[in-house]
């Protein structure tokens, strides 16, 4: 504690004046986000994003193929790929995995597409393709796609409204004939 509040405040009591603990004790600095948290660096999808080891780039989210997954009836399929360059100067392997949420910090996990869509094994300088696969339940909006690659350096990639793909539109069913 600092030695001059001290001395002030011994000095206002032998005085007879009532000091408040406010006045004494020091406000705590509050820790920035929650438990848990991770370092990360943010970036949109247009974003090339370097974590200190692994450069990601070509961010596309869009619709899913039949052949890569089916959603649920009312819910939504999206693919993520990109590609990752290894930066260092050794070998670089693992997978990421991944996860979106929204405004409300729900999130959904993500999968990747095959055994290996999100598994890479790059000597310095080389990249690989990576795919990964989420569905989304009805009503949910992803603002934020966090992608943990094997380093525990995260990437945060922002999302607006014209980053995701246009919804299904509901088409009526026909009537019957009479």
């Amino acid at each position: 504690m600092n030695t001059t509040i001290i001395r002030v405040a011994t000095l206002a009591l032998a005085l007879g004046a009532a000091i408040p603990n406010s006045a004494i004790a020091a406000t705590p600095t509050p820790i920035p986000g929650g438990a848990n948290q991770i370092k990360g660096i943010s970036g949109t999808l247009a974003s090339t994003l370097f974590n200190g080891s692994l450069r990601f780039k070509k961010f596309v989210l869009r619709k899913s193929t039949p052949d890569e997954q089916t959603a649920d009836p009312g819910s939504t399929a999206l693919t993520l790929t990109y590609i990752v360059l290894n930066g260092m100067n050794k070998q670089a392997y693992g997978g990421v995995s991944a996860s979106m949420a929204d405004a409300d910090g729900v999130v959904i996990n993500g999968h990747p597409l095959g055994v290996y869509g999100a598994y890479f094994s790059l000597v310095p300088g080389a990249g690989a393709k990576g795919t990964l696969l989420f569905e989304l339940p009805p009503g949910f909006t992803p603002v934020k796609i966090l992608i943990v690659p094997p380093d525990g350096v995260a990437l945060r990639i922002n999302l607006k409204p014209s980053d995701l793909p246009a919804a299904p539109v509901a088409t009526p069913s026909p009537s019957p004939s009479p």
